[in-house]
């Protein structure tokens, strides 16, 4: 069976800063018509630094969305026609100061497929030299050092909640394990 639902059309509603809002027609596959909300961005990164004693660090931040400061680890959008790569690069250094002498692509993840086109590029970061962070003139962030079990535990019981997150240490866990 063809699962493919075709846009027959498309009205912007929104468009902001971060993202745009589409409304869209679609034909479904049984070939009846059905309305999609969309929201555009550009995408992300999300990086892990990992030091030679097993310890990353996150960045706490409150989050206006949820009304409460979330455990992260350091990650921003992407800039028009910005590749994945030097993004994770440059967002490590803002948000932790940090520099890395390897920066290992993990591979990505989809956030919300059912009504967003945001993709996270996930990386792992090592060999870490420390230096000055370069926040945003509107960000404002905590650095906070945990081992890789204390993450773990962190996620288990619910202390981290967010997606992304989740997603990179389980991919940097099993790639540390190798």
């Amino acid at each position: 069976m063809d699962l493919t639902e075709k846009r027959l059309s498309s009205k912007t509603v929104f468009e902001g800063r971060v993202m745009t809002v589409t409304v869209d027609e679609i034909s479904v596959p049984n070939g009846a018509r059905s309305t999609r909300e969309v929201v555009h961005t550009s995408g992300g990164v999300v990086i892990l630094p990992v030091d030679g004693e097993g310890r990353t660090r996150l960045v706490r931040q409150f989050r206006y969305a949820h009304s409460k400061a979330l455990l992260e680890a350091p990650a921003g959008k992407l800039e028009k026609g910005e590749e994945p790569l030097p993004a994770a690069v440059r967002e490590l250094k803002e948000e932790t100061g940090l520099t890395a002498e390897e920066v290992i692509p993990l591979g990505a993840i989809v956030t919300t497929p059912g009504f967003c086109t945001e993709v996270l590029y996930l990386f792992l970061a090592r060999g870490l030299t420390q230096g000055e962070t370069d926040f945003d003139e509107d960000e404002f962030l905590e650095i906070e050092s945990y081992g890789m079990d204390e993450v773990k535990k962190l996620i288990l019981e619910n202390e981290i909640t967010d997606a992304k997150t989740v997603a990179i240490y389980m991919k940097a866990a099993a790639f540390l394990e190798k």
